[in-house]
C-alpha cells in the first residue's frame, strides 16, 4: 500500500485495507487472530504485514479502496481491474484457508 501511514486521516482506509487484505492471519496479536479482524493500530499492522502480502493482491486491495472512494461497487471494479481483484480474492482465499489449519 502507497498509503502515508502517519496521516491520522489515513486511519479508516488503513483498517479498512488491513481487513481487507487479511493481515490478522500473520498478526500476532492473538485478539486479532480470534477476531479475524485488525484490533490494534491498523498503521503499524500495514507497515508490519502489508510487505508480506504479494504485490499484486496490494495493488487489487489499493484499487477497490480507490473504487470505495468514489463510490463504486465492487461488480464494478471488478469489470474495470479483473486481474488485479482475483489476485485480492486468491490471496483471501489462501489466507482464510491457511487460518483454517491447524496449528
Amino acid at each position: 500500500m502507497t498509503t502515508n501511514t502517519d496521516h491520522p486521516d489515513s486511519a479508516p482506509g488503513l483498517r479498512w485495507a488491513s481487513n481487507m487484505i487479511c493481515l490478522w492471519c500473520l498478526c500476532a496479536n492473538p485478539a486479532c487472530r480470534r477476531a479475524q479482524c485488525c484490533k490494534r493500530d491498523a498503521r503499524e499492522c500495514v507497515a508490519r504485514y502489508a510487505p508480506l502480502v504479494p504485490e499484486d493482491a496490494r495493488f487489487g486491495a489499493a484499487l477497490m479502496h480507490e473504487g470505495r472512494r468514489y463510490g463504486l461497487s465492487y461488480d464494478e471494479v471488478r469489470n474495470d481491474a479483473q486481474d488485479e481483484v482475483a489476485a485480492v480474492e486468491n490471496w483471501i482465499a489462501r489466507a482464510n484457508a491457511a487460518a483454517r489449519e491447524p496449528g
